[in-house]
């Protein structure tokens, strides 16, 4: 498992005062006021993948080819030591503390740097542009990163910033001030995820998190820090480390790929993050760039870490870091490569005296399923997802497993909600396993829509939550503690009604296929029980909860009232009772992410779609083919080669099932769908006409094989590639 490795912290947390700082604490305040945050150790991949740098170089990302610095394969990276990074990037109020010693910047030494010029805002030699005025065209302020900083200033400052803290007593025994290394950087930013952005692969979804120069949304050049507040930090709280301005890096440049060892004797000094200046593609955890040790722009800031001392100095010595390669111990109770079960790791004392006990011995929660018939038909249904944590021999460090057999994703889902606790929790009570099991435990578990129940189940036992029993839920889950979008969530609320599940949390990402779910089957579903939108783990712990807080509390309690009142045929004009929509309208204001009151008033407002949404519409086209959707990808061999080559193992009855499950869509779908429902209606037709022949000519191949790709090319119009069918056949 991908878990954070913490045998080093205690070494690296001992310090020279004790008493100003200790171990448990997740943050370190310097005498000048910079607040830095502990990044623990763990592993990571490093770098980007060719899709990746594909989208970097397209028409979004806007890099030229010729100056994107990444290449191969991420590499697995251990951070073997933990550290501290600044929560921001150094501000003016700081710099400016430093500078009152008597430092000129670069920039200063220079007379001026390259900057917009304040008249026309094109870029020039602005004499005495510097720190103090980057010729913005605005007075920076104290909480505006310090920019125009170069590579040697910015060592400057770290050492000024040792000395002092050193002669404060607040400087912890081995460690200094200095610049990340770009292993260090990259693993902090990314804050346990493996997407393009720390919050995921979507750029448009970085508005309000992240400044990208766009005048329209308030910033043409340099933002205050942490601007965007909560919004705006990642997993580990920290702020702004895309956008706003570059940040230096200790490591010498290499333009052919980062690397996870500190990297020395180059002209360049590496920067990290993009700024506002950028084309939008450098604004990605795996971006790098490079500027010359006394290169000073606007766009060019930094971010101080407090580290061990054994990493290469201003000199670029190319010594010994906190990053390995070499291959590490399996992780406790996993398989070797020959099959062998390792023994778990050795807890170490020194964290245990800080570990997280656990509150509870077993909780459980229902999750949300969804299994397929032999005709393909998709069927929801809740079972409990059950933890209980065991005693193990000897003082071993706690890991989490299933007690039976599950797939791949189920297992990394699992994984991830650990390394979230984890991140939450950083050491827990030593001696113990928690062990996963299913109420369905002789059925092999598959899917990773689960990863949202296990981080409640894990927060449970570490924090004492009591579930309630009527609760359930369905939502992956990311190490930064969103609950992510899933699929089939309209075949998982009815399952949860046919269980009768009275509470169920769904991610917000999915809400919209609540109108999916009135148009399969009933708008009464949507009051039949109380669904919740969530979209963060606190979120969904808050209403999973018996002791809920009390707007949630009384907003569930009105809307149980008016559960009770409605018949279970309810009409629109019932529910345009006046006092219903009153009571609904006050559910809705104690509890906003109410989304079954919510839906319930667009119902009575007549706002409810008669047609599916796009992607529930899509979803729907896909499923309908069943077992029969994988013959879109077969390798279809030479007729005279074949007779009825892949069709031997095709359930009776699937071809029927899938034409009537299309036919039956017809008026339910979305308008852009329909000519791919078209075009997947003609697709079965003409294999439905090669199933029932021993063999076939050339040409009924050919004419075969062109209405396959006429359900690919509709699919490729409506955004769907070739990746994703192929991920729904699984």
């Amino acid at each position: 498992m991908n878990r954070v490795r913490l045998l080093a912290f205690a070494a690296a947390l001992s310090l020279s005062n004790p008493a100003v700082l200790c171990a448990a604490e997740k943050t370190l305040t310097t005498s000048t006021g910079m607040e830095l945050v502990w990044i623990p150790p763990g592993e990571f991949l490093m770098g980007s993948t060719d899709e990746e740098r594909r989208w970097a170089t397209g028409d979004e990302g806007n890099i030229r080819t010729s100056d994107l610095y990444e290449s191969g394969e991420p590499q697995r990276t251990v951070m073997t030591n933990g550290f501290w990074m600044g929560r921001t990037e150094v501000t003016v109020g700081q710099w400016r503390k430093f500078a009152d010693s008597g430092y000129l910047t670069d920039g200063e030494k220079q007379g001026g740097v390259v900057a917009p010029d304040p008249e026309t805002g094109k870029w020039g030699l602005v004499k005495g542009a510097c720190w103090r005025n980057p010729s913005f065209g605005f007075s920076m302020v104290n909480n505006h990163p310090a920019c125009c900083i170069s590579w040697n200033d910015a060592v400057a400052f770290c050492q000024w910033l040792t000395e002092t803290e050193k002669k404060a007593g607040k400087l912890p025994a081995g460690m200094e001030y200095r610049l990340p290394t770009e292993a260090e950087w990259e693993y902090a930013c990314r804050a346990g995820t493996q997407t393009k952005f720390w919050w995921g692969d979507r750029l448009s979804a970085g508005k309000d998190r992240i400044n990208t120069g766009d005048k329209h949304l308030g910033f043409q050049y340099i933002s205050p820090a942490d601007t965007f507040g909560a919004k705006g930090r990642n997993a580990f709280g920290l702020a702004d480390m895309l956008g706003n301005v570059w940040e230096w890096c200790s490591d010498a440049f290499d333009p052919k790929q980062a690397h996870p060892k500190v990297y020395g004797n180059a002209v360049h000094r590496t920067l990290r993050g993009g700024s506002f200046h950028e084309a939008r593609g450098y604004l990605r955890c795996a971006a790098r760039y490079r500027k010359g040790p006394t290169d000073s722009f606007p766009f060019l800031g930094m971010r101080a870490c407090c580290g061990v001392t054994d990493i290469s100095g201003p000199s670029g010595a190319n010594n010994a870091s906190s990053v390995a390669t070499a291959p590490q111990p399996p992780a406790a109770g996993t398989e070797t490569k020959a099959g062998a079960m390792t023994e778990p790791r050795l807890a170490d004392p020194e964290l245990q005296k800080d570990s997280r006990k656990f509150a509870r011995n077993q909780s459980s929660i229902k999750g949300l399923y969804v299994v397929r018939t032999d005709a393909g038909l998709r069927v929801g249904g809740a079972q409990d997802i059950i933890a209980t944590i065991e005693r193990v021999s000897g003082d071993r460090e706690t890991i989490c497993d299933f007690v039976s057999d599950v797939a791949k994703d189920t297992q990394i889902s699992m994984e991830e909600a650990e390394r979230l606790l984890k991140v939450r929790h950083p050491v827990w009570q030593a001696g113990h396993k928690i062990r996963f099991s299913y109420s369905n435990k002789y059925t092999k578990q598959a899917g990773g829509s689960a990863g949202g129940a296990f981080s409640v189940l894990l927060l449970s036992l570490l924090d004492g939550m009591q579930i309630d029993p009527g609760f359930a839920m369905t939502g992956d889950v990311t190490v930064d503690g969103k609950i992510r979008e899933v699929g089939a969530v309209a075949e998982k609320l009815r399952g949860a009604l046919l269980d009768k599940c009275r509470v169920v949390a769904i991610p917000d990402a999915n809400e919209e296929n609540l109108n999916d779910l009135a148009v399969l089957y009933s708008p009464a579903m949507l009051w039949s029980m109380q669904i919740l939108s969530i979209t963060t783990l606190d979120d969904a712990a808050a209403v999973a909860r018996t002791d809920r807080a009390a707007n949630l509390a009384k907003a569930m309690e009105l809307f149980g009232q008016v559960q009770r009142s409605l018949p279970t045929s309810a009409t629109v004009y019932a529910l345009r009772n006046p006092a219903v929509v009153q009571t609904l309208r006050q559910v809705l204001q104690l509890a906003p992410n109410h989304s079954s009151a919510e839906y319930m008033l667009r119902v009575a407002n007549n706002q409810l779609p008669a047609t599916l949404s796009l992607g529930g519409s899509l979803d729907e086209i896909w499923a309908a083919p069943g077992p029969l959707l994988g013959f879109l990808f077969a390798d279809y061999k030479e007729p005279e080669k074949s007779k009825r080559y892949y069709f031997d193992k095709v359930p009776s009855g699937a071809f029927k099932a899938a034409m009537d499950r299309l036919n039956w869509l017809q008026f339910r779908l979305h308008p852009k769908t329909r000519d791919l429902k078209m075009a997947m209606v003609d697709y079965m037709i003409s294999l439905d006409q090669l199933h029932r022949q021993s063999a076939f000519s050339s040409g009924t191949l050919r004419l075969h094989l062109t209405k396959r790709d006429k359900v690919l090319s509709e699919a490729h119009l409506l955004g769907t590639d070739r990746k994703t069918l192929e991920e729904m056949m699984h």
